[in-house]
């Protein structure tokens, strides 16, 4: 099975649509989305409608596509991706078995810009406890924070993970660990990967038979248009 991952994408809508052209051209068995989906497009009262505006243009451009896509939000989306198509699932707090293996999705961060998907540590460690039965030697885990000082830099060179989820996938070893929200450390380590696109069209392809990942890169303009 191979699944098709990004993050951070952040609304610019030239990397949605190279995004869909790559997983049409490679056929992946999933697309994964690891949170910080939409942007702030102008001409709106609130962030709020904003990012509903947005939300309708990403949906649009995943609606080419014929494969599940699972994700989780991140600490810079104020609504929810929710779309009509069943194909569409969130993560957040859920198991979802597919193809052999499973997904498990947390979406929370510590504080950071005032979010509605932010959290302080001790809730983040008490709710990954309650989420920890559900993960296995099987599991693709999808966050948006990483793992405190796996692929975590942060401006000034500050750690910007959770330890709260080092300590939970020390102990229940997923096969893989997804996720965003450090644009500085995209890359792989070990079971760690880190797909935020930032302000690049950048994704991972990874086979979860052989745990072996592909980069695929291409420049693109900043902004949302």
């Amino acid at each position: 099975m191979k699944i098709l991952a990004a993050a951070d994408i952040h609304g610019n809508h030239q990397i949605y649509d190279w995004l869909v052209d790559l997983a049409l051209l490679r056929k992946p068995d999933a697309l994964i989305l690891a949170g910080d989906l939409f942007g702030y497009p102008d001409g709106y009262d609130t962030i709020e409608s904003a990012q509903e505006a947005d939300r309708e243009q990403v949906l649009s451009a995943l609606g080419r596509l014929d494969v599940p896509v699972l994700y989780v939000m991140g600490n810079d989306d104020f609504v929810e991706l929710r779309g009509a198509s069943p194909s569409h699932r969130s993560l957040h707090g859920q198991r979802i078995e597919l193809g052999g293996y499973n997904f498990v999705g947390y979406q929370y961060t510590m504080p950071f810009m005032g979010g509605v998907n932010e959290r302080p540590e001790r809730v983040i460690e008490s709710d990954l406890r309650n989420l920890e039965s559900r993960i296995d030697d099987r599991t693709v885990l999808v966050t948006h924070v990483p793992a405190y000082g796996r692929l975590d830099f942060g401006l000034f060179g500050c750690r910007i993970g959770s330890q709260p989820l080092t300590e939970l996938i020390a102990r229940r070893q997923p096969m893989a660990h997804v996720h965003g929200h450090s644009h500085r450390g995209f890359g792989r380590r070990g079971q760690h990967f880190n797909v935020a696109a930032g302000e690049m069209k950048r994704a991972m392809l990874i086979d979860l038979e052989t745990m072996e990942h592909e980069v695929l890169k291409e420049k693109a303009a900043a902004g949302t248009g």
